[in-house]
């Protein structure tokens, strides 16, 4: 969201032995270690206090399974819609709705980065973490990491993991998924390969979300809540325009930016930051806002939704 920030300490990791080194100094030295990523899904303080590890390491490795399924291994520094768009060059599916979603590859499992109906869980066979206290690499498969909607088991144990790879099974084969909200009308059935998802995705993100290099955001900044259907039902007697979605388990999905331009707040600005005029759900950086700045408008959307709709908002990037 360019807020300008200092790390107290600060370095860039490009291999497994650059991350223990660099872990075993801060564990020395007693100093919190913050692990960063793209950093498009955080928000900084004006001071970071102890270490800042930048995460570089690279690597794109494809293992083939048979004629149509391959292994990707990829190094957590990996740009991910970089990654998107070299699996679509090798002709194969599964990442083509997450295209456009800003951040590096070794973040994608710890949020279970999703969009348009697809997760990364979905594809994701393991990943490599480093282990904080032990200095040790382990490997965690998919069924180990208490995969939920933006969530996982690194989400529930913050620190204790370092993500250093990931592996992610595609397929030449796999059926396109296009029926999520308004893809299926972007594409109107002219579907021809994944690139041709790929490039609706980009499109429909585009025109939602605005570009963070112009007008500076961290994307969707609070979450869809989950509520159950007798929830849902009595929303609906008092909204009956409510935007909502099935999800797992008998639940639905709430769409946030529909509630929080409801709760009058879509292309509200104050001296520092606001909250986009064409997309309520992103918050804004327009006059050199710092951290307590957003933070604090987030608090009054939360409190505006939660007193409008009996609903809580739950933030989605992570502040340092």
């Amino acid at each position: 969201m360019a807020i300008t920030s200092v790390a107290s300490n600060y370095c860039e990791v490009q291999d497994l032995e650059e991350l223990k080194a660099a872990i075993a100094l801060a564990k020395q030295q007693n100093l919190a270690i913050h692990i960063l990523g793209g950093g498009s899904n955080v928000i900084l303080p004006p001071v970071i206090p102890g270490l800042v590890v930048h995460m570089k390491i690279q690597g794109r490795k494809v293992k083939k399974m048979n004629d149509h399924v391959a292994d990707f291994v990829i190094g957590a520094g990996e740009d991910w819609h970089e990654l998107v768009l070299f699996s679509l060059s090798k002709g194969y599916r599964g990442l083509e709705n997450l295209s456009l979603i800003p951040g590096t590859a070794g973040a994608a499992p710890i949020q279970n980065i999703g969009a348009y109906g697809v997760e990364v869980k979905d594809s994701l066979i393991e990943v490599n973490v480093l282990d904080v206290e032990s200095l040790q690499e382990i490997t965690l498969h998919n069924e180990d990491l208490n995969f939920g909607y933006r969530s996982s088991l690194f989400k529930e144990t913050p620190g204790k993991y370092i993500v250093t790879s990931i592996t992610l099974r595609l397929d030449k084969e796999a059926e396109l998924k296009t029926n999520y909200g308004d893809l299926s009308n972007r594409l109107q059935g002219n579907v021809f390969d994944a690139s041709d998802v790929s490039n609706a995705v980009i499109k429909a993100r585009n025109s939602k979300l605005p570009d963070y290099r112009v007008i500076p955001n961290a994307g969707s900044f609070f979450k869809n809540p989950i509520v159950s259907a007798e929830q849902l039902k009595v929303l609906l007697t008092k909204f009956p325009n409510i935007v909502y979605y099935k999800s797992d388990n008998s639940m639905f999905k709430l769409a946030a930016g529909w509630l929080i331009q409801e709760a009058g707040w879509k292309g509200y600005s104050n001296e520092s930051v606001g909250v986009h005029k064409n997309q309520a759900l992103v918050l804004i950086n327009h006059n050199q806002g710092c951290s307590l700045d957003v933070l604090n408008l987030a608090n009054e959307i939360q409190e505006s939704v939660t007193e409008k709709f009996s609903v809580n908002l739950e933030i989605e990037p992570v502040f340092f």
